[in-house]
């Protein structure tokens, strides 16, 4: 019995030390994100990956001798067993390329795992690009003998930005600006000492020799006609194509105010050329903001006088109107969120359905655009008001905000609650378009003639 006993003792002692000698040749794991970077001088390159040994970690290293990288996380003493990395690692601006970056993991025995990378160089093939808006031409009044176009511009590049120059050859004025970074103003004053129509070349560059060439004309003239200026609370942008009269509702957008004389809003042009007022009130018979008829991108107060403002592209647009500087800027909004599934008219004074109710069917969808008709009852005695919701759950409604300052839209609310919704005064009796658009959250109501 004793030596069965003995056999049995010996069988477990070999195999508990088969078990701690199965790890003793296990490497730590070692992953990462990238197998090949693809870089240029001045960037940083994100390194993602996991380290991990079921004895516990030491150090993760990143070590790349002809970069001067030798970056070391240390693990002593905090046990982990796996280590996420996430290593912001820069590119120096004089780096040679085809170098190889060595990734090691050590565990707490002293065992490394290492990863090769090869590092290679990617060509800068994007030109810098003018976020701001830089119209075709550009007026400067005259006075007193002299004109100043004051230049204010944002410009962006995909890596790195290297100057900027601005000829005017006519003037004898050549600029050259030193730029840096991704991103960049440029603020120059450029004078003028007679009146006539100067081309303008501005010319972008950026560290890998790409440029973006833009050619202006400044035209250096005579004072038109302003009738002048306030520091609204509001102002508000209008479709110049439409009729403010066929509106019940929606006509005029609000640009809220921003800072002293400047205003931001949105719209959506919905074809090319589309056209746009700037208004001070809800009226087109009063202060009316629009394009000099000489210079095109100018903006004055002279109602009768000014003509619209054409946007060249269909899209949607933030925009900004200073009108202290007589400008504007434009660009692209993003409408990758903008919600385009179901919706239904809901809201009180319109005969197909009572108060609050509605009809169930879905309104026609083209984009982020929704339209439905219905008659509204000229004769309702209550609080006219409409709003939106999705047919099947009323989980997506969008309702009505309205400031002090007396800007209004649309907003989402994504839950099946109370809310304000717009209301209006109406004795129109007819058939009317409700339309609300999800791309810039905005609402309006048409009558249908």
């Amino acid at each position: 019995m004793k030596k069965i006993f003995s056999i049995i003792i010996t069988v477990v002692a070999v195999l508990t030390l088969a078990s701690c000698n199965d790890h003793v040749d296990v490497r730590p794991g070692l992953w990462s994100e990238l197998d090949l970077i693809e870089t240029y001088p001045g960037d940083t390159v994100l390194l993602s990956g996991q380290a991990s040994n079921y004895i516990g970690l030491k150090s993760v290293s990143f070590r790349c001798d002809a970069w001067g990288i030798n970056q070391v996380y240390s693990l002593d003493g905090k046990h982990s067993k796996v280590f996420n990395y996430n290593y912001r690692m820069p590119v120096p601006e004089n780096a040679t390329f085809d170098q190889v970056l060595i990734i090691t993991v050590t565990d707490t025995e002293g065992t490394e795992t290492k990863r090769a990378i090869t590092m290679t160089f990617t060509p800068d093939a994007e030109a810098p690009e003018i976020v701001s808006d830089l119209p075709a031409e550009v007026g400067v009044d005259f006075k007193d003998g002299s004109a100043v176009y004051k230049m204010n511009l944002v410009v962006r590049d995909d890596r790195r930005l290297k100057k900027a120059v601005i000829s005017i050859p006519s003037a004898s004025y050549e600029h050259m600006v030193e730029l840096s970074g991704k991103e960049a103003n440029i603020y120059t004053e450029i004078p003028f000492t007679a009146q006539g129509t100067y081309p303008m070349t501005l010319t972008l560059e950026d560290n890998g020799g790409n440029q973006t060439i833009r050619e202006v004309k400044v035209i250096v003239m005579q004072p038109e006609v302003d009738n002048g200026y306030e520091d609204y609370k509001i102002m508000w942008l209008v479709n110049a194509d439409e009729n403010a009269d066929d509106y019940i509702e929606g006509y005029y957008m609000p640009m809220a105010r921003k800072e002293a004389y400047c205003y931001e809003g949105k719209f959506y042009a919905d074809h090319d050329n589309f056209k746009i007022y700037f208004t001070t009130d809800k009226t087109m018979d009063g202060d009316l903001f629009g394009s000099s008829p000489r210079v095109s991108g100018k903006i004055i107060n002279n109602n009768g006088y000014v003509v619209p403002l054409t946007i060249e592209s269909k899209g949607y647009y933030g925009i900004w109107l200073n009108i202290e500087e007589k400008t504007i800027s434009l660009w692209p909004l993003d409408t990758s969120e903008a919600y385009t599934g179901s919706l239904t008219v809901s809201g009180c004074g319109f005969k197909e359905f009572g108060d609050w109710g509605n009809t169930g069917e879905e309104m026609s969808r083209n984009g982020f655009v929704y339209k439905y008709q219905l008659t509204q009852n000229g004769s309702y005695t209550g609080t006219h008001c409409y709003y939106a919701a999705r047919v099947s759950d009323w989980g997506y409604i969008l309702r009505y905000w309205k400031a002090d300052d007396g800007s209004c839209g649309w907003w989402e609310y994504k839950t099946n609650g109370g809310g304000s919704v717009c209301e209006y005064s109406s004795t129109y009796d007819g058939k009317v378009e409700i339309m609300f658009n999800t791309g810039i959250l905005w609402g309006s109501m048409k009558k249908v003639k």
